[in-house]
């Protein structure tokens, strides 16, 4: 089963994804490549704003919960059955199968390990380097 956030009021993800957004450019990407390594970010503030980002797209949707492959799969029978049946429309519904599957994808490999690396406050997630006080 994969991995999803938890679930968030249509307000609070369109919050979510603007705070994410207002980041710079740079620290968007740093985060998430601090993350595909394992790492947290440095910076607390752009590392909770990345984690509800990653909580908002990942939502409990089917879409969200269906295996990576499946929509590239579907797409490549979709376009045999269009070049078999000589059906234009059907290969024009494979190749907006694919692109959609090719964006969930990369939006859900992009953002789970920002999702996955930070846990709930609740936890006792400390920042690297910081000693916990008492």
């Amino acid at each position: 089963m994969a991995v999803v956030g938890p679930e968030l009021s249509p307000t609070r993800r369109h919050r979510a994804i603007r705070a994410y957004q207002a980041l710079p450019a740079e620290d968007r990407r740093e985060v998430l490549a601090l993350a595909r390594q394992g790492r947290r970010h440095p910076d607390e503030r752009v590392m909770a704003v990345a984690w509800w980002y990653a909580a908002a797209v990942l939502q409990p949707r089917w879409w969200n919960r269906m295996p990576v492959w499946l929509l590239p799969v579907l797409a490549f029978v979709l376009l045999t059955l269009a070049v078999v049946g000589d059906l234009r429309p059907l290969a024009v519904l494979a190749f907006g199968v694919l692109v959609v599957g090719v964006g969930l994808g990369w939006q859900r490999l992009a953002t789970l390990p920002v999702l996955v690396l930070m846990r709930a406050p609740e936890a006792g997630d400390v920042p690297d380097g910081v000693e916990p006080t008492l």
